[in-house]
């Protein structure tokens, strides 16, 4: 019967933990732009489509094995 009482005792704990130190800082900030604890403005989804493109054509225009950072492929040996 106590390790019942101790068990219940410990998800209340954690229950109420969760609940001063994680959600109620949220509720609070639910009029701003923040989505979490630290999270900033979400990005829109015109800018996030302009950043892939950017990125995409930055892709393209690269030549194999001219980046730094490159894996050269392997090399074959027949």
């Amino acid at each position: 019967m106590n390790t019942v009482l101790i068990a219940l005792a410990g998800t209340a704990v954690a229950i109420a933990l969760t609940w001063f130190f994680c959600l109620r800082p949220m509720r609070r900030r639910a009029g701003t732009t923040a989505v979490g604890c630290c999270a900033g403005p979400a990005p829109s989804i015109d800018d996030r489509i302009r950043a892939a493109r950017e990125e995409l054509s930055q892709l393209q225009s690269a030549r194999p094995g001219t980046g730094t950072g490159l894996i050269p492929p392997p090399r074959r040996e027949g």
